[in-house]
């Protein structure tokens, strides 16, 4: 990885910052964004490390894509890997109580952050003829199930556009691939669920491994793939 430029979105969340640790840990050149500064201190801190470029970006802002995109070009001249770690979690919400607004705030966090950078990015690695995409799934975008339909639907749509972005890719030598965690293991999802059982969740950092294989050349022939990560539960 040492001659990678990796992009990582939401590297501030706990995921994103085991991705970051991970990337930096094989000697890749790490670009993250964020959109506070306090949470981009927090990254550097938990990880010990300042040795990587962050750029605020509103992934949710196509402007704002385009320019961390150009920024990343115009530094290192080349984007080998994209790391969507962005989204967000709605759950209790049944869909007779649910709002366009709630439907919205999914599917511009789970899958228009995604379609924003997948698609500024794609063009660069179309050129370099290589490229790696790796995208966070869920376990309910498999299968849909009471009071989470919008983050389900919004996780299952990502699913099918990896497989759409899987299949353009690949007369390029670019690779798409989603991982789908069960629970992952993180402070806000103990906070949510402090009587669950731990042991049985995905540890970010084992989540953070699949994806550094899935950006690796050892998985070039990796793709389209729906790759389920569900630890011990």
């Amino acid at each position: 990885m040492k001659n990678k430029v990796a992009i990582i979105t939401g590297a501030t969340g706990a995921l994103g910052c085991e991705v970051v640790r991970a990337f930096l840990n094989t000697g890749a050149t790490v670009v993250t964004t964020y959109r506070r500064s306090e949470k981009l201190r927090e990254l550097q801190e938990h990880i010990g490390r300042t040795d990587f470029h962050a750029i605020e970006t509103d992934v949710l802002v196509t402007a704002q894509v385009k320019a961390m995109a150009d920024e990343v070009l115009q530094q290192f001249d080349r984007i080998d890997i994209l790391v969507n770690c962005v989204g967000g979690f709605l759950g209790g919400v049944l869909i007779a109580d649910s709002t366009k607004e709630q439907w919205q705030q999914m599917f511009d966090l789970n899958f228009k952050s995604v379609f924003l950078c997948s698609r500024q990015v794609l063009p660069v690695m179309i050129k370099q003829q290589s490229g790696r995409i790796i995208n966070i799934g869920s376990k309910g975008g498999l299968q849909g199930a009471s009071g989470i339909s919008a983050y389900a639907a919004s996780k299952a749509a990502l699913i099918n556009f990896t497989q759409s972005l899987a299949a353009e890719g690949k007369p390029h030598n670019i690779t798409a691939n989603v991982v789908i965690p069960s629970i992952v293991d993180s402070p806000e999802n103990r906070a949510a669920m402090p009587k669950a059982n731990f042991e049985t969740w995905v540890t970010a950092e084992s989540l953070a491994n699949v994806i550094l294989f899935l950006s690796s050349d050892e998985a070039r022939d990796i793709t389209g793939a729906s790759v389920p990560v569900f630890g011990k539960g």
